[in-house]
């Protein structure tokens, strides 16, 4: 399942799980509404594709006025990002992000089992960040029979503090 940004946070939302206020646009219309809507700036205006560097594409926008927003939405709208076109956006109460984290979940083919990758660097830093010295994720694999080896980590995982 390849999920786009919105439907993972809608699906959150759905099972309880607390997710910034915000909705999704296809129009310039619409994401002023739905950023009128959360009723407090600033917003963020974000690409919806199933890429990773909407950011450095011009794909996130921070936005402290409707006018501001409908801007961004006019210029991202339509956008083609590593050959995707942005045929929404997501409209989002802007958040003071003090700690940011990745988390991924997949199925490794090779294996035949799903896998688990979390860091603590961020999406952006962990897709595009090498340290000098390389060093693996913490990785997790399981299979639908034997579930996930929660009494047994991986190599390089550990529990945080």
């Amino acid at each position: 399942m390849d999920l786009f940004e919105y439907q993972g946070k809608q699906f959150f939302a759905a099972f309880g799980i607390p997710v910034s206020p915000g909705d999704v646009a296809t129009s310039v219309d619409d994401a002023v509404a739905v950023a009128e809507g959360i009723a407090s700036y600033p917003v963020v205006v974000k690409a919806q594709v199933q890429v990773g560097g909407r950011g450095k594409a011009g794909g996130i926008k921070l936005a402290g006025s409707a006018e501001e927003v409908g801007e961004h939405a006019a210029a991202i709208l339509g956008m083609d990002i590593k050959g995707h076109t942005v045929e929404r956006v997501w409209i989002e109460k802007a958040s003071d992000i003090a700690e940011e984290y990745y988390a991924s979940f997949t199925l490794d083919r090779s294996a035949k089992q799903h896998l688990g990758m979390l860091s603590a660097q961020g999406e952006w830093r962990s897709r595009r960040w090498r340290p000098p010295i390389p060093t693996p994720s913490p990785r997790s694999g399981s299979t639908p029979s034997t579930g996930s080896p929660r009494q047994r980590p991986e190599p390089g995982c550990r529990r945080p503090s």
